[in-house]
């Protein structure tokens, strides 16, 4: 049986957010080299064996899930309703679920606009432009809503520039602070759904060698650790939007 395999995050604001929980489940990240960015997570409460351990952004995180090279990993629950938003339009299998949620990095995604645009609902949007880094989060969230009639401006970002010049009526995107928004002249119309950060890992785990360990720390990190299994089980455990975990 190979090490149970955890893919932990990269970016900066989620892996500060998630050094807590980590902490607090006495689970350590250890670096081979300072400059690796693998390693081996480690339990200081000597309970579970080392497991191999590496940081990665959230594609690669999502790639080594499929291809077998990972059995779980950290990440924004918007890098993972977008690819398997992307693959349910492509008609593709999505072999990944959404099995833990953390109350970390949590933001919620939006649409937002211009203060006099006329917005309330999701019906209001059928025939305007929006504006998006998430194209196919949004195609899935409006498909929800029963809306179709809406033209998709796909964008790496700076979504807010889009309707300035024009581009756009509105933008759908991650809120935080809010800031941006209010720099740029706009403000929130429509809460889509909250996000947070969630543990995935490849639908085949729970009928691996792993599906044991994989459940030991997702307990322990979750602090259900206490509470013992009859058997390894995987369910979603995050309150964002249904259609993300259906």
């Amino acid at each position: 049986m190979q090490d149970l395999t955890v893919i932990l995050p990269k970016q900066t604001r989620l892996k500060d957010a998630f050094a807590p929980i980590m902490a607090q489940a006495n689970i350590q990240f250890i670096r081979e080299k300072p400059r690796h960015a693998y390693g081996v997570c480690v339990d200081g409460r000597g309970e579970m064996a080392v497991m191999s351990a590496a940081e990665r952004k959230p594609d690669d995180a999502l790639r080594k899930l499929k291809d077998g090279k990972a059995d779980l990993a950290v990440m924004g629950a918007d890098k993972f309703i977008e690819a398997k938003s992307k693959a349910q339009f492509e008609g593709r299998s999505f072999p990944l679920s959404a099995v833990a949620a953390f109350n970390c990095a949590a933001c919620r995604m939006f649409v937002a606009a211009k203060p006099e645009q006329d917005i309330q609902k999701a019906k209001d949007l059928d025939g305007m432009t929006i504006a998006t880094s998430f194209p196919y989060s949004l195609r899935a969230w409006l498909a929800a809503e029963g809306v179709s009639n809406v033209e998709i401006v796909e964008c790496d970002g700076d979504t807010e520039d889009e309707i300035r010049d024009g581009s756009a009526d509105a933008i759908f995107e991650i809120v935080d602070s809010g800031r941006s928004l209010v720099e740029n002249g706009l403000e929130t119309k429509i809460l889509a759904y909250n996000i947070e950060t969630v543990m995935v890992a490849s639908s085949a785990l729970m009928l691996s060698a792993n599906a044991q360990a994989a459940c030991a720390l997702i307990d322990r990190l979750t602090g259900k650790d206490a509470v013992k299994k009859a058997a390894p089980v995987f369910t979603p455990k995050s309150n964002v939007n249904e259609l993300c975990f259906a």
